[in-house]
């Protein structure tokens, strides 16, 4: 380089830097971008020469005979991208000897520096139904994110899938792309799976609480609470939240088939019996379930079985029709003033007859296990049959002059009016009313005051 072009461009370089003196930081930061670099890069040129050499990190573009076009094509590029300021790329001129070299036509050299200072590269990109999701660096690259998807929701244990395809258009396609972009394949896999969020409307139910809403539509509950500012756990039937789900990109259908050996229910023959009180049932014959081998074809959704058909079915054994017999013999309602322990399975008594703390217990407590029969300790007739107060569930029978109670059921399996034999079944034990555990609260009545239970059997 002479002398003269030397101290020329010392000139303009001081005038530069004097001129960023008066400006804003940012507009000093383009300044200094684009202006340092082309000054500087002017700066390392040992020497003139005819043609020379465009480089972007150390790779080689092109070759210009116009180096300040070609450096005002570099900026360019970088402005119309928008990343001047941010790009770090390095573009260097050096002076070509041999005067052989082809010099490289100004569209191709654009081309070359696009590529080059934006860091482009040729990828491959998936597209979904016409839109482009997502780019991977080679077709073999994207054809594994395919398939990999495909297998993504396996089958059910003793499934065979016959076929795996993915409902909506899928596309591979060239297309050049920056290096940053460039997607690896599991995250590619995993985003075409998990897609986008989508807003829908939800309309209560009866029943529904903000957890069963969040695991119906895999979500969680703050997410709900997120996307309806304001919703409580009081929610109305009838009402209308937003619910933001995740909306995959893809939808994998699969079509499986499975046998499975399932059970045939036996039915039940009912035959009358005289012999039997009409509340008494007795199995003459025991019931038998038959098995049969069932082969079902099933289309599966993102794992969502939405169609199941039974294609073959083998009966391998029948099933055996149950007979009951069914009591027809009405029960006596005289008492027979023999009572009998009213819990059918032991039980203890947990609290006696008499003064108990500061009041009188007009009973005897009888802990059993919840659920264990009580029964009629008499034949009578059900009086009282429903709540009553701090008894709970309670059941009442009359015996003629004498009645007895039987309190905190769990259940009650006999009605109002209705006769019963002494030993049948009339309700559960339980804990219901004023009650610290399950136990029966057992009371004898005469001429309507209470008489103590265990003076009338010797059951202890």
């Amino acid at each position: 380089m002479r002398p003269t072009d030397t101290d020329e461009l010392r000139a303009q370089l001081q005038k530069a830097v004097a001129l960023t003196k008066r400006l804003t930081l940012k507009q000093k930061r383009l300044l200094m971008t684009a202006a340092t670099v082309l000054l500087l890069l002017t700066l390392t040129v040992p020497f003139t020469g005819s043609t020379w050499a465009v480089s972007v990190d150390g790779k080689t573009v092109g070759y210009t005979r116009d180096q300040e076009d070609t450096l005002e094509l570099a900026r360019g590029i970088l402005e119309a991208d928008g990343t001047v300021e941010e790009n770090v790329a390095t573009v260097e001129m050096t002076p070509v000897q041999d005067r052989k070299v082809k010099l490289t036509p100004k569209e191709e050299l654009k081309e070359n520096l696009t590529q080059a200072l934006l860091r482009l590269q040729e990828g491959w990109v998936v597209k979904i139904n016409g839109m482009a999701i997502a780019t991977l660096a080679t077709k073999e690259a994207a054809e594994t994110v395919v398939e990999k998807v495909k297998t993504s929701f396996p089958p059910e244990e003793g499934s065979e899938i016959k076929k795996v395809h993915i409902k909506e258009e899928v596309e591979i396609a060239p297309q050049v792309a920056r290096a940053a972009t460039i997607s690896e394949v599991d995250e590619t896999v995993a985003l075409l799976i998990r897609g986008t969020n989508e807003e829908r409307e939800y309309e209560i139910k009866a029943g529904d609480s903000l957890w069963s809403i969040a695991r119906a539509h895999d979500m969680y509950v703050d997410d709900i609470i997120a996307a309806n500012p304001g919703i409580t756990e009081n929610l109305q039937i009838d009402q209308k939240i937003s619910l933001v789900v995740p909306k995959p990109y893809v939808t994998v259908v699969s079509r499986e088939e499975k046998t499975v050996v399932e059970a045939i229910p036996f039915e039940t023959q009912t035959v009358k019996d005289n012999s039997l009180y009409n509340y008494e049932r007795k199995v003459r014959t025991a019931g038998k379930p038959g098995s049969k081998r069932t082969t079902y074809a099933m289309v599966r959704e993102n794992g969502l079985i939405v169609e199941q058909t039974a294609i073959n079915e083998l009966i391998e054994e029948e099933p055996t029709t149950q007979v009951m017999a069914v009591g027809t013999k009405q029960p006596a309602v005289v008492a027979t003033g023999r009572y009998t322990w009213p819990v059918s399975r032991g039980g203890y008594v947990s609290s006696r007859y008499g003064r108990r703390g500061g009041g009188f217990h007009s009973g005897v407590d009888i802990a059993a296990p919840r659920g264990t029969p009580v029964i009629a300790s008499d034949n009578g007739v059900v009086t009282y049959a429903g709540w009553n107060g701090g008894y709970g569930k309670c059941i009442i029978l009359s015996h003629g002059g004498c009645s007895t109670l039987y309190g905190h059921l769990s259940q009650i399996t006999a009605k109002h009016g209705q006769k019963v034999q002494k030993g049948q079944t009339i309700g559960l034990v339980g804990s219901t009313g004023k009650s610290t555990g399950p136990h029966l609260h057992f009371e004898i009545r005469e001429g309507g005051s209470s008489k103590n239970p265990l003076l009338y059997f010797k059951h202890q």
